[in-house]
């Protein structure tokens, strides 16, 4: 699970719970208010009662039928006197009967009573059959005497009202819960939004692209210490790469020197006269690992110069008449090798870039094609002038690359077959140098291959740069 929805999750659950628990508390005030109401209704209605009823032995008798009548057809009501002899019952009170909890003035009963049983009173009942009772237990003096007036009234109405209020804070719930659910995750994607900005220009920041920085801007809070902190890592790494980097130049300029004088000393001693044979081999054989450290030094001196961008110089020229300029001086090994050459060009093609160095990459390409190629082999090279930039492929048969090698044929020192390329002086340093050429010019290398069959290098290179 992602940031984004991580926090998202954590801003609806803490908002669910606030409003369970913003609920929780309005429906127990909402619940306790209407108990409030009808224990006040109740109260007065058992005054009242009692008011309407006469001093007499059997108050009931001399009590004005209206108001018995109108209080009995809606309320449940005994009246007891001192010794807790019934005085009067109300017509409801014969359907069902209530315990009497004179230490509890005030408490709810759910009972069960058939609508058939219902006559001349009013009771509020569902589908069920199934009533609930708000009962009230008093002690009222009156003309001297203490009456215990037990009265109750139905709640039908307010059952269902605590159902549907119930049945609304829920739906409130799940409202609120898609609704937070979209205000955090829009309110994640904006407190995200500098982290993934950041995160897009590293991406961006490679060893070729340390000289950028990330924008620290204005507001000084954690991201701007974050930007702080990585700015301040991307200046050593370029520190140290920039060091890196002079130490192989100036390494790789200071070895030309001694090279070329060792090397003028085995070309001298090689050809004096009277030299054992044995020994003879032994200067030759030095005299190759020799070369091959020349190459190697020169190699990596050409990369350091492509790697601080020195030396690049573009003009306009046509690239055909370069590419076969190329060729031609390798027509002898064509003729040794047995090796068929086909160019594929059109008359010109124009191309603004510099021009000793894409003569490096032909010569890598072309000397790269020979090297693995087979005997009688072919060599095919193809131009085409496009609306933005030019194609330049070079296909050859051989042993070809196998596909899990493809993606490092262009590091530095990797060589697909490490004895052939020993063999022929291979540093494992030419199609790198090759591909920080094309770089150099805003374009792209890539290679194909069928293992044991060929292999092609396709390179796009822009017009103009």
């Amino acid at each position: 699970m992602n940031i984004r929805n991580r926090i998202t999750l954590l801003i609806t659950g803490v908002g669910i719970l606030a409003s369970l628990l913003f609920s929780l508390i309005v429906f127990y005030e909402m619940l306790e208010q209407p108990y409030k109401l009808i224990d006040t209704e109740l109260d007065q209605q058992a005054h009242y009662l009692l008011s309407a009823l006469a001093p007499q032995a059997s108050l009931a008798s001399s009590s004005p039928e209206s108001t018995l009548q109108s209080i009995g057809s809606f309320y449940w009501v005994k009246v007891f006197d001192e010794k807790k002899v019934v005085v009067y019952e109300s017509e409801m009170s014969h359907l069902l009967t209530f315990p009497l909890y004179e230490k509890e003035d005030a408490y709810t009963i759910t009972t069960r009573i058939k609508n058939t049983d219902l006559k001349g009173v009013h009771i509020d009942q569902d589908d069920t059959d199934e009533v609930t009772f708000r009962v009230r237990f008093f002690s009222i003096p009156k003309d001297g005497h203490l009456y215990t007036v037990q009265i109750a009234k139905s709640m039908g109405d307010l059952t269902e009202e605590i159902s549907e209020l119930l049945i609304s804070l829920f739906v409130g719930l799940i409202v609120s819960a898609i609704v937070l659910l979209s205000v955090g995750y829009y309110v994640a994607g904006r407190i995200l939004a500098p982290i993934r900005t950041i995160n897009r220009l590293i991406h961006e920041i490679n060893d070729k692209t340390l000289d950028k920085r990330i924008p620290p801007g204005e507001t000084h809070d954690e991201l701007y210490d974050l930007k702080s902190s990585l700015n301040e890592m991307f200046d050593r790494l370029q520190y140290s790469f920039t060091r890196q980097k002079e130490f192989i130049a100036n390494a790789s300029h200071e070895l030309k020197t001694p090279i070329t004088l060792l090397r003028l000393f085995f070309d001298e001693n090689v050809c004096q006269p009277g030299l054992p044979d044995v020994f003879r081999d032994k200067l030759i054989s030095q005299q190759a690992t020799l070369s091959r450290m020349d190459r190697l030094v020169r190699n990596l001196l050409d990369l350091s110069v492509l790697e601080c961008k020195k030396s690049y110089e573009p003009e306009e020229y046509d690239l055909v008449g370069q590419i076969h300029s190329v060729l031609k001086e390798f027509a002898e090994i064509f003729k040794t090798e047995g090796i068929r050459i086909t160019v594929s060009m059109p008359s010109a093609l124009s191309v603004f870039a510099d021009r000793e160095k894409i003569r490096r990459v032909l010569i890598n390409l072309i000397d790269n094609a020979i090297k693995y190629n087979q005997t009688n082999g072919e060599i095919r090279v193809r131009g085409n002038d496009e609306t933005d930039k030019i194609t330049l492929e070079i296909y050859n048969t051989g042993t070809g690359i196998a596909q899990e090698e493809l993606g490092k044929v262009f590091d530095q020192f990797y060589r697909v077959e490490k004895s052939r390329s020993i063999a022929h002086g291979g540093s494992g340093l030419g199609l790198s140098i090759v591909k920080r050429i094309v770089e150099l010019h805003g374009g792209t290398i890539t290679i194909e291959s069928d293992a044991g069959a060929w292999a092609q290098v396709r390179i796009l290179l822009p017009k103009q740069v």
